[in-house]
């Protein structure tokens, strides 16, 4: 279970499409097979042509004291051509045997990748060659802003996220493809697909839905 919050985590990030000047924030509980298993909380602030994100995800529920994790996640960077493209990412994991950071800095391309613990592979991928790759929310926030793809970067794994909803409804569908382990021999992709169920408030998802392996992982709004 823990392998998989640890990825889950990472697609919990969605929204917006014109909230220049504002600061928007939600509480989400997290629940898989009907059983809650934590809660999620998420800020945005997007302010003249910068932005700033902030998600903090921890257990809670029946089984915390079997499963506890804490996970803090930042995003920052610069909106050109109406577009947002991340500068600094920071991401956060601890359980109860092991801390995980994930550090990346970017301009134009990845200039700067830092894990604790260190990585002893080498990689896979040509960092030098992945122009316009940004951090997970960044590539969210712009496939919900209008963008058909996004590329991506985790310190874990490249990918492309693909919005194949293309008839705006209220159900947005995004699919992992082009998917490659950077650190592992291997291009085993345990993600499915992520669906987004938008409400009247066009701002904020009532609800999302994680396809990963044979479970599906959701989040309400509280």
């Amino acid at each position: 279970m823990k392998c998989c919050l640890t990825k889950v985590v990472l697609i919990f990030i969605f929204f917006i499409n014109n909230a220049y000047g504002n600061n928007i924030s939600a509480e989400y509980s997290v629940t898989t097979s009907g059983i809650k298993i934590g809660e999620f909380n998420w800020m945005l602030k997007i302010q003249q042509d910068e932005f700033k994100t902030e998600i903090y995800l921890k257990n809670s529920g029946i089984f915390s004291p079997l499963y506890k994790f804490e996970g803090k996640y930042n995003s920052e960077g610069i909106i050109r051509n109406n577009k947002l493209e991340s500068t600094a990412y920071r991401q956060y994991w601890k359980t109860k045997k092991k801390i995980k950071i994930i550090e990346m800095s970017f301009d134009g391309y990845l200039t700067r990748l830092f894990q604790q613990p260190r990585e002893n592979e080498v990689s896979r991928v040509n960092f030098s060659e992945l122009s316009g790759y940004f951090d997970p929310i960044t590539s969210f926030i712009n496939i919900l802003r209008g963008n058909i793809e996004a590329k991506t970067i985790d310190g874990r794994r490249v990918y492309k996220m693909q919005n194949k909803s293309l008839d705006k409804s209220k159900k947005i569908e995004i699919e992992i493809v082009d998917y490659k382990n950077i650190w592992a021999d291997h291009k085993r992709n345990d993600l499915k697909k992520i669906e987004f169920f938008m409400g009247e408030e066009r701002f904020l998802p009532e609800k999302i839905e994680v396809y990963f392996k044979d479970r599906v992982f959701k989040l309400k709004k509280n």
